[in-house]
C-alpha cells in the first residue's frame, strides 16, 4: 500500500513526539527538552533526551535517536505502514483506502493547502495597499502591532466579486481547487459564475498546529446588512472542531508554562498575545470539543476558560470545563467584570489587572457551585439533590480516581454534607457508569477509536513481520542518486567529526535560512569540512535546500536512504547546543540564548584554521621530495596560507 508523502507529512506534523514517547517512558521536561530513561538499553540514569522543537529524540548513552515513527517502529516493534496507521488513527487523519491506492482526493488536499496559502498572502499584502487601509486601520485601532498582524498574517479581502478569483487563477489554480479551499461560491442556476466568498472583510487566518493555513475568519468593515463574521466552511482540510486558533502561534509558550489560557473569539486571543499572554488559543465562536482538548493536550494539562461575563459565555465554559475536566485537565475558571470580554478587559485595565484575575481564577468545582447558588438551585432539597448528583458527576469523570476523594471533600466542604452520603452518592453513578460502558463496549474490531491499540498488539505477537522495520517515509520530492546510502567507510569515521564541523551542521539544519545564508552569502562549499561524513550531510542538506525544503532538518529525517547509523549522527548534531550548565537554573535568571552568527563565526575559522593546516601538512611533506626549483612555488603557497592563518587568528582574538 503506497501512502501519499504529504499524507506521511501531515501525520508525522500532526504528531507530539513528547506525547507519543511519553505513553511509553515516564519523561521530565528539562530546559527545552525532555529527558527519561532510554528504552533501547539497560538505562539507570535517564540518558535519552526528546526535543519537541525538532520532533525528534536521542539516546546520549547507547547513541539510538531518530523521529516518532523510528520510535514507533523500533520500540514497539512495528512495520512503517502500522506505525503510520496508528499515529494516523490517533490525529484523527484517514488514510487512503487500500483497495484504491490512487485516490486524486489526496491531490486535491495538497492543492486546497497550496491555494489557501496563496490567498493568505494575496489578503496579507492587500493589507499594505490603499484598497486595505480600512481593515489596517481597524486592526491598528485595536491596538495590534505590525509584527502581531505580520505573526498571525491578517489580511483584507477587496471589495470585490471576482478579486481573488482572478489572483488565484493567475497564479495557476482552477475553480475545482479554489472550491475544495472555501474560497468562492456558486449559484446553482444553470451558467452562474462563481464569486469570491469573502468581500471587503478584515481577514483572521487559521493556521492548523503545523502552521499551514486552513480556513479563514472574516469580519465586515462595513454595516452592509451581512453578518459581522463569517468563516471558512467545512473543507477537505478544515474541521473547525478539530483546530485552535493561535494555537501554532501558542505551543511552545503553552509547553513552557505548562498552561494554557482559552478565549473564545480572534480578537480576544489576539489582543491577549498582544499583551504578553502568549499562551492563548481560542474556540473561534464554537462549543469546546473533544478533538480541540485532544490536541491541546499535547502540551498542557492546566487551562484558564476565559469566556465573556455574560450568560452565554458563563454558559459556554461551564459546558466546556465538563468536557475539559473529562479529558484529564486542570481546569480554572476567570470571571470577568459584567459586560467585559478579555479584550476589552486588558484594553481597559492592562495586562496585570488580567494577571490578577487569573490569579484568582476558581477551580471548577467552586465555579459550579457558585453558579448553581447563583441560580437558587440549592434552596430546596430536591434542586440540591439534583446539583450534587450533577457534581458528583463531573468529579467521576476525572481520569485520575487519586483526585475523586479530595474533590468530594471539597463538595462537602462547600455543601455541608457528609462524606458517607457523598461516597453512597458516587459508587451509586460510578455502578450505572461501568454497567453502560460495559454495553455499550464493542468486543472486537477495528474501529476509529481502538486501531492503535489493535495495531500496538502486535508487538505481542510471535511472528512478526520485520522485512519493513526502520523505514522512514520517503521525502515529497525524488530522491537523487547523490543520496544513496552511507558507506560503511564514511560510518567508521563517525567518532572524528570534529566539534566545530558539529556545530556548523547543526546550525544548517536547525536553524531558519542558517544553510542558504551559508550557500549564497558565504559560499561554503563541502570541501571545506575535514571529515567525509561532515562532508556528507552537507552534501545533503544542499540537496534538501535545492528541492526547496523549509525545514532542513525534517527533510533529512524523512529522508528513508539516509541509513540509521547516519542518521544518528544526524540527530546527535541536531540535539547538541551550546547552552550554559543548569547551575543558571539555581540563580532564577533567565538563561542566555545561544548567539547562533557567533558560534557560525568561530567555528567556521577553526574549521579554515585546520584547513590550513593540513594543506601545510601537505606542502611539506611535497617540498622534500621535489627539487629547489620545484620547490619555489609550493613556498609561495605555505607563506601565503600561513599569513592567512595568522589573520584569522588576530580575527579571532587568538
Amino acid at each position: 500500500m503506497q501512502i501519499p508523502d504529504h499524507i506521511i507529512d501531515q501525520v508525522r506534523q500532526r504528531t507530539d513526539i513528547v506525547e507519543i514517547i511519553g505513553e511509553s517512558v515516564a519523561l521530565k521536561k528539562s530546559g527545552r527538552s525532555f529527558v527519561g530513561l532510554c528504552p533501547f538499553h539497560s538505562d539507570r540514569k535517564p540518558s535519552m533526551n526528546v526535543s519537541p522543537d525538532l520532533q525528534i529524540f536521542k539516546c546520549f548513552s547507547c547513541g539510538k535517536g531518530g523521529n516518532v515513527f523510528t520510535f514507533m517502529t523500533d520500540f514497539h516493534r512495528l512495520t512503517f505502514l502500522e506505525a503510520l496507521k496508528a499515529l494516523a488513527a490517533k490525529a484523527g487523519i484517514a488514510l487512503p483506502d487500500e483497495d484504491k491506492p490512487h485516490d486524486e482526493s489526496y491531490n486535491r488536499v495538497d492543492s486546497a493547502y497550496k491555494a489557501l496559502a496563496a490567498a493568505s498572502q494575496f489578503y496579507h499584502d492587500t493589507l499594505s495597499k490603499s484598497s486595505g487601509k480600512i481593515a489596517l486601520q481597524y486592526f491598528t485601532k485595536r491596538g495590534f502591532t505590525r509584527k502581531l498582524i505580520d505573526d498571525f498574517a491578517l489580511g483584507f479581502s477587496p471589495e470585490s466579486f471576482t478579486a481573488t478569483l482572478a489572483e488565484l487563477t493567475k497564479r495557476g489554480f482552477s475553480e475545482s481547487v479554489m472550491n475544495d479551499a472555501g474560497l468562492i461560491l456558486k449559484k446553482e442556476e444553470p451558467g452562474s459564475k462563481p464569486y469570491d466568498r469573502f468581500r471587503g472583510r478584515a481577514m483572521f487566518a487559521i493556521h492548523d498546529v503545523s502552521g499551514r493555513v486552513v480556513g479563514f475568519g472574516a469580519r465586515q468593515m462595513k454595516d452592509d446588512g451581512q453578518a459581522k463574521y463569517i468563516n471558512s466552511p467545512q473543507s477537505l482540510v478544515y474541521d473547525k472542531s478539530k483546530i485552535l486558533y493561535a494555537l501554532f502561534q501558542a505551543k511552545q509558550e503553552i509547553r513552557s508554562l505548562q498552561v494554557a489560557i482559552l478565549v473564545e473569539g480572534y480578537a480576544d486571543a489576539l489582543t491577549l498575545h498582544q499583551a504578553g499572554f502568549r499562551n492563548t488559543v481560542a474556540s473561534s465562536g464554537t462549543s469546546l470539543t473533544k478533538d480541540q482538548l485532544q490536541l491541546l493536550a499535547r502540551y498542557a494539562k492546566k487551562m484558564y476558560i476565559v469566556y465573556d461575563a455574560d450568560t452565554a459565555g458563563i454558559n459556554a465554559a461551564s459546558r466546556g470545563l465538563e468536557l475539559a475536566v473529562e479529558e484529564g485537565f486542570d481546569v480554572h475558571i476567570v470571571q470577568l467584570p459584567a459586560g467585559d470580554d478579555p479584550d476589552s478587559f486588558v484594553k481597559k485595565n492592562g495586562a496585570d489587572s488580567f494577571r490578577i484575575y487569573l490569579r484568582d481564577a476558581k477551580p471548577f468545582l467552586d465555579f459550579k457551585i457558585d453558579i448553581m447558588k447563583a441560580n437558587n438551585l440549592l434552596e430546596s432539597p430536591v434542586g440540591k439533590a439534583e446539583a450534587i448528583r450533577s457534581l458528583v458527576q463531573i468529579i467521576a469523570k476525572v481520569p485520575d480516581t487519586l483526585q475523586h476523594d479530595f474533590l468530594m471533600g471539597r463538595v462537602s466542604d462547600r455543601l455541608d454534607l457528609s462524606a458517607s452520603q457523598l461516597r453512597r452518592i458516587y459508587e451509586e453513578l460510578t455502578n450505572v457508569r461501568r454497567a453502560n460502558t460495559a454495553k455499550s463496549s464493542p468486543k472486537m474490531g477495528y474501529t476509529q477509536q481502538n486501531v492503535q491499540q489493535n495495531v500496538l498488539q502486535a508487538e505481542s505477537q510471535s511472528t512478526h513481520q520485520t522485512e519493513n522495520q526502520n523505514v522512514l517515509p520517503a521525502t515529497s520530492s525524488p530522491v537523487s542518486s547523490d543520496t544513496a546510502l552511507v558507506t560503511l567507510a564514511e560510518l567508521a569515521m563517525s567518532e572524528n567529526l570534529l566539534p566545530e564541523e558539529k556545530s556548523v551542521l547543526r546550525i544548517a539544519l536547525t536553524v531558519s535560512n542558517a544553510l542558504r545564508y551559508m550557500v549564497e552569502q558565504l559560499k561554503i562549499e563541502e570541501t571545506l569540512f575535514y571529515t567525509e561524513p561532515a562532508r556528507r550531510i552537507y552534501s545533503l542538506a544542499i540537496d534538501a535546500l535545492n528541492r526547496g525544503s523549509q525545514n532542513i532538518f525534517s527533510s533529512l529525517v524523512a529522508n528513508a536512504s539516509i541509513s540509521e547509523e547516519m542518521m544518528h549522527i544526524i540527530t546527535d548534531i541536531a540535539m547538541q547546543r551550546e547552552m550554559p550548565s543548569e547551575k543558571w537554573l539555581d540563580f532564577k535568571i533567565a538563561v542566555p540564548e545561544e548567539n547562533a552568527r557567533r558560534v557560525l563565526t568561530d567555528s567556521l575559522m577553526k574549521m579554515q584554521i585546520k584547513s590550513i593546516d593540513r594543506e601545510k601538512q601537505v606542502i611539506q611533506s611535497q617540498m622534500k621530495s621535489v627539487s629547489q626549483e620545484e620547490s619555489l612555488p609550493l613556498l609561495q603557497r605555505l607563506i601565503q596560507i600561513t599569513s592567512q592563518r595568522k589573520e584569522i587568528l588576530e580575527k579571532m582574538g587568538g
